[in-house]
C-alpha cells in the first residue's frame, strides 16, 4: 500500500499480520500497534495504551490519578457527559419544547441537519429539574455535579440543572469525547438569564486553555491541508464547516494559550488566526502573536473587512472568497508592522 507517513507514489508500505508489525521500505517507518497510534495520533505511549485499551474494551488498571477530587473516575465522567449530550441532542431534534431552538439554528443560522448532527448540537428545556429527572435511577446527582452538568442550590437543599433554556454546543476533546458544553441563550428570549454565551465550569476533564472547539472534526482536514484556521467561537467554526471548510477550530471564549499553540503544532505546519474586523478582534490578534512566535510557528493573521465575523463573511461573500483571503493572510510580523505604522507613522523619533 501507499505509505501514510511520506509522499508515496510507489506502494512501499507493508503490514505483516503474523508479526503484528508494519514497515515502509522507502522511509523506514515501522513498528507495532503502539507505534502506529503514537505516530498517527501524535501521542505518548501511555496515551496510545489507553486508546487501544478503550478500543479493545479492556479496563486499564486503576490509579490514584484516574479519579477526580470528588471521587468520581474519569470513565464515569465521560460516560455521564456522553449520556447528557445524547439527551440534549434528542431534545433538540424531536421535542416540541425545542421548536424555537430549531428555528434559530436552521433558519437564523442556516445550519443543515447534517451539520447539527455532526456537532451534536442540543437544547435544554426551560425546566430546572429536566436533566436530574431523566438521570433518576441511572446516574447519581453527585456524578452529574462532578461532571458540571448541574449546580448546587444556594440554600443547600440539593441540585438544579445548568444551561436551562439554551442551545448547547458539546465541547469535545481531540478523540471526540464530550468533556463540557457551551451554551447560548435564544435571541429574544424574555426569560433569558446571564451572559449570551457561557461554558461549563472547568473540571478534571475540561480546561478552556487546553481545548479548541471542533478539533475532533477538523483534525484530519488540518493534517491534509497542513494548515489550521482558528476563529473565535462555536458559531464561526460551525459556519465554516457548513461551507465546506473543514480545517477550522474555535477558541472557547479565552485568548489563545500555550497549550493551544502546542496542540496545533501537532497537526499543522501553518496556523491562520481569523479574527473579527472590529477593535476587539484586532486586540485579540495582537495578544496571540507572542505565544505563537515563541514556538517558531508559521503564523498568519487575517482580519475580515467591515467588522464582519467569519460567519457573516461566509454568508455575504462565500467559501471561495474566504479561502482566498486565508491564502493571502499576512505573516505575523508583517501584520504587526502594518498595525504599528498605522498607529505611529514613520516620520517621528517615537515611530
Amino acid at each position: 500500500a501507499l505509505c501514510p507517513f511520506h509522499d508515496d507514489h510507489n506502494p512501499s508500505f507493508h503490514v505483516y499480520p503474523e508479526r503484528q508489525t508494519y514497515r515502509c521500505w522507502a522511509c523506514n517507518e515501522g513498528g507495532d500497534c503502539f507505534s502506529w497510534v503514537m505516530k498517527t495520533e501524535n501521542v505518548a505511549f501511555s496515551e496510545a495504551l489507553r486508546m487501544l485499551a478503550e478500543r479493545a474494551r479492556l479496563e486499564m488498571p486503576k490509579t490514584a490519578r484516574s479519579r477526580s477530587g470528588s471521587g468520581q473516575s474519569k470513565t464515569e465522567l465521560y460516560q455521564v457527559l456522553a449520556w447528557a449530550a445524547r439527551q440534549f441532542h434528542h431534545c433538540l431534534l424531536s421535542s416540541p419544547e425545542a421548536e424555537q431552538a430549531r428555528r434559530y439554528l436552521t433558519e437564523d443560522r442556516g445550519l443543515s441537519l447534517e451539520t447539527v448532527q455532526a456537532y451534536g448540537l442540543g437544547y435544554h428545556p426551560r425546566d430546572w429539574q429536566w436533566l436530574l429527572e431523566r438521570a433518576r435511577g441511572v446516574y447519581r446527582p453527585e456524578l452529574l455535579f462532578a461532571a458540571r452538568l448541574v449546580r448546587q442550590r444556594r440554600d443547600g437543599s440539593g441540585y438544579r440543572d445548568d444551561f436551562v433554556g439554551r442551545v448547547l454546543f458539546p465541547i469535545r476533546d481531540v478523540r471526540g469525547r464530550t468533556v463540557a458544553f457551551g451554551a447560548r441563550v435564544l435571541p429574544g428570549d424574555p426569560e433569558a438569564q446571564g451572559p449570551k454565551y457561557l461554558n461549563s465550569p472547568e473540571s478534571i476533564l475540561f480546561a478552556k486553555s487546553r481545548l479548541l472547539f471542533g478539533l475532533d472534526l477538523a483534525r484530519e482536514a488540518i493534517k491534509q491541508a497542513k494548515t489550521a484556521i482558528v476563529v473565535e467561537g462555536y458559531t464561526d467554526c460551525i459556519a465554516a464547516y457548513q461551507a465546506g471548510i473543514r480545517n477550522v477550530v474555535g477558541t472557547l471564549g479565552t485568548a489563545l494559550a500555550e497549550h493551544h499553540v502546542l496542540g496545533l503544532k501537532r497537526w499543522a505546519e501553518r496556523v491562520v488566526l481569523v479574527y473579527d474586523g472590529d477593535v476587539a478582534g484586532q486586540t485579540a490578534a495582537e495578544r496571540s502573536l507572542g505565544r505563537f512566535l515563541a514556538y517558531d510557528t508559521d503564523l498568519r493573521l487575517l482580519t475580515l473587512p467591515d467588522g464582519q465575523d467569519p460567519a457573516e463573511f461566509l454568508v455575504s461573500q462565500g467559501a471561495e472568497a474566504f479561502r482566498e483571503r486565508v491564502d493571502q493572510a499576512e505573516e505575523a510580523l508583517e501584520y504587526k508592522l502594518r498595525l504599528e505604522i498605522g498607529r505611529y507613522g514613520l516620520e517621528t523619533v517615537r515611530a
